[in-house]
Parts: structure tokens; C-alpha cells; sequence
């Protein structure tokens, strides 16, 4: 028997060690994963590893001579782009799409003298040729004209034009030198006259510009150049320089990444540190509903078989009736009312309850004058009753007792 006690100690043991040791790891990948940021997708500004751009997004916002900001969520209000420079960075031509609204935005933020930067993703175009995934998708369900990346570029007056062969990893320029790891394969041709080319990849247009109404365009073959391990490594400052043009906003667009921000409680609670008070109500809402099933006294067993229905006796329901019908001002009246018409007064007590109406004050309760017309009418009776009997006597003294007769 003590064997088989040890056998079941020792599995609930080794029960319980895996599963702290399951949690404790888990909660160990967990923290890794949100402090290295690469939970998040390739070119975000959240993300901290070598693909992301938070490096480039915490450089901006620690010279204080820049407002950096991300956009996570769509609005029907357009920001003004004056003085404002907007990244859209890891852009794929091919596997992602333009919503209406961000077209919209692109054109208003350029029209009202924003620096718009487009930087397309550094992979080859695995798929080129075919129907993009996004596109399949969106054309069983919407019926609404959808638009690819490359095609947007096309109508901003340039194509895009992809190679599988690198014939040089740096990218050339007579406004900021050389930038080294170029790794883009996409280069832009076909260009109308309102663009300028900034930097060359050997032969190929890596980094082109135009001026686009009040505002400027800027699209990027490569998000290297911008990315965590490009600034730590291989940084530029006079490209970066040269990208912001001395605006003081960036904003990193989010949104065609898969990033938005839904505002509701949990975000506001995040926000503003109200994790706390969220915790004390759940557990103030959890100790009302124990209180309210349970109790700390024991509860009898009822009887099911017992059929008793709980109620009020005959007396309870007349009383009930008549502070239903009858209001505290006119119950004297009712009761002098019921008495007269049930009863035989007197003289005397007809003469005593007139005289009680005549005295009787409203600013008196219904109690208090009940109490006085009854002692007035026992007075009354008392005192008929009492004369009654001496006349019954004094009779009965003047005629003698006479004994009945015998047959």
C-alpha cells in the first residue's frame, strides 16, 4: 500500500515539474520574442532585429528636432503633409495591394507638400507572372477595383523591372556617395521626364525622385538601406540626411504591413496604465457573483415533497385591501360610517359623536381621534349601563319576592 502511495506522489510530482517547466519556458520564448520585436512583420518600425526599423524610428525620435510617428489605422480625414515625410517601407509589388483610401492619402499628402518614400522589399518576386494571393481574395468577395503596387508606380510614371542577376552590390550617387549591401534586384525604367535619377546599381535605376505637385516622390529598389542592420553596420547619414530633407515629421506607414490599432478599452487601458483598475473590477465582479451563489452558512435541505405555498392569512389581505383603497385622511370617516350603519347607537352616543365631530381638529391623526370617540362612547355605554341597573334594583325592592304558585 505505501509502495502504491509513492507510485502516485511521485506521478503527480513529475506531473506538476513538467508543467512549470512548460510554463516557465514558454513564458521565456514569449518575452524573448516581444523584446527582440520579431513577432512582427519584415520592415516594420516595431520590429528590432536586423530586418525591422525601429533602429532608424528611435534615431529620428532621439534628436528631438523630429516628430516620429506611425500610422496603424485608416480615417477618412487626410493628414496634411506639409513638412511631413512618410516611409512605406518592405513594399511588395506584386503580393500586396492599394486600398482607395491610400491612394487617396498618397495623392493628398503629395499635394499638399509631403515627401512621400516607397521602398519595395529586397527578395525577388517568387511569383511574377501570376495573380497575386491579396488580389484572388479580395475578387471572390468585393466587387470593387483593386490596384497592386506596380501598378500604382506605373501611374506615378515609372515601371518596375526585376533581375535575377546582381551585377553590383552598391548603389552609386552623386548626392550622397556610395551605399554599401545594396541588395535590391528591382530597378525602375521607363521613366518619364519628371523623374530623376538619384542612385545607379551598375547599369540599373536604384534610387529615383520626382516632384509630385507641392510634394516630392522618392521610391527606394531596396528597404535595406533603412533597415536595423544597415543603420548599426553599413549607415549612411548623408543618405539618411538626404531622405528626411530637413521635414519635422516621419510618419512609418503600418498598415500595408498588416499592423492596425483598433481603439477600445484594452487599447485605452494600455495606454493610459489602467491594467490595474481593470484587474480590481474583474475581481470585485468575481467576488459579488461568489457572494451572491454562495454562503458561509450552511443551507438547510428543504423538503421537495412538502407542496407549502407561502402566503398571508384572511386579516393580512383585509388590511392589505384597505391601505390599497382607503387613504389616512378619510379612514375615521369610514369607521364611524361602518359603525353607524352596523350598530344601534343611543342618543347619548349619537349626541357624544357630534360632539366629537365638532371638536375633533384635522391636524389630529386618524389614530389619536379614534382612541378619543372610543373612550368618549365606552364613557357613554358604562354610564347607560350603570343607570340601567339601579333602576332594575330600586324595582326590585318595592315589589316583593313572590313565590310561584304550586298545582
Amino acid at each position: 500500500m505505501q509502495r502504491h502511495n509513492l507510485a502516485g506522489v511521485t506521478a503527480w510530482v513529475v506531473l506538476f515539474s513538467c508543467l512549470f517547466a512548460l510554463l516557465y519556458f514558454g513564458l521565456r520564448m514569449l518575452r524573448l520574442r516581444l523584446e527582440t520585436g520579431n513577432a512582427f512583420p519584415e520592415y516594420s518600425s516595431y520590429r528590432a532585429d536586423p530586418k525591422g526599423l525601429k533602429a532608424l524610428y528611435e534615431s529620428l525620435n532621439a534628436t528631438g528636432l523630429i516628430r516620429v510617428a506611425r500610422r496603424l489605422q485608416s480615417s477618412r480625414i487626410l493628414p496634411p503633409g506639409e513638412n511631413q515625410v512618410l516611409v512605406v517601407a518592405g513594399v511588395h509589388p506584386d503580393q500586396q495591394i492599394v486600398s482607395d483610401e491610400d491612394v487617396q492619402l498618397f495623392d493628398h499628402w503629395l499635394a499638399t507638400g509631403g515627401r512621400l518614400i516607397i521602398a519595395l522589399r529586397s527578395e525577388a518576386d517568387k511569383k511574377a507572372g501570376s495573380k497575386p494571393d491579396q488580389l484572388a481574395n479580395h475578387d471572390a468577395t468585393d466587387n470593387i477595383l483593386l490596384i497592386s503596387w506596380r501598378n500604382l508606380i506605373r501611374r506615378w510614371g515609372a515601371e518596375i523591372a526585376s533581375t535575377n542577376d546582381i551585377q553590383s552590390t552598391t548603389a552609386n550617387s552623386t548626392l550622397f556617395g556610395t551605399i554599401s549591401h545594396w541588395q535590391g534586384r528591382d530597378g525602375f525604367v521607363r521613366l518619364t521626364p519628371d523623374w530623376n535619377v538619384i542612385a545607379l546599381q551598375g547599369n540599373k535605376n536604384a534610387i529615383v525622385e520626382r516632384a509630385f505637385a507641392h510634394g516630392s516622390l522618392v521610391l527606394l529598389g531596396d528597404s535595406y538601406p533603412l533597415s536595423n542592420e544597415a543603420v548599426a553596420e553599413n549607415r549612411n547619414t548623408a543618405f539618411l540626411l538626404w531622405l528626411v530633407d530637413n521635414r519635422r515629421g516621419v510618419t512609418f506607414e503600418e498598415t500595408h504591413l498588416g499592423l492596425s490599432e483598433r481603439p477600445g478599452i484594452m487599447t485605452l487601458a494600455g495606454r493610459y496604465g489602467l491594467q490595474g483598475t481593470l484587474i480590481s473590477v474583474v475581481a470585485g465582479l468575481m467576488l459579488f457573483i461568489w457572494k451572491c451563489q454562495y454562503t458561509l452558512f450552511p443551507r438547510k435541505r428543504s423538503d421537495q415533497n412538502a407542496l407549502a405555498v407561502q402566503g398571508c392569512s384572511s386579516e393580512q389581505a383585509f388590511l392589505n385591501l384597505l391601505q390599497r383603497t382607503i387613504s389616512q385622511k378619510d379612514l375615521l370617516d369610514v369607521c364611524i360610517s361602518s359603525w353607524t350603519t352596523t350598530t344601534r347607537p343611543t342618543a347619548a352616543q349619537l349626541a357624544s359623536l357630534e360632539k366629537f365631530r365638532a371638536d375633533f381638529g384635522g391636524e389630529q391623526s386618524a389614530v389619536e381621534g379614534y382612541n378619543r370617540l372610543t373612550t368618549l362612547l365606552n364613557e357613554k355605554s358604562l354610564g347607560s349601563a350603570v343607570q340601567a341597573d339601579q333602576r332594575t334594583a330600586v324595582v326590585s325592592v318595592k315589589r316583593p319576592y313572590q313565590a310561584p304558585a304550586q298545582k
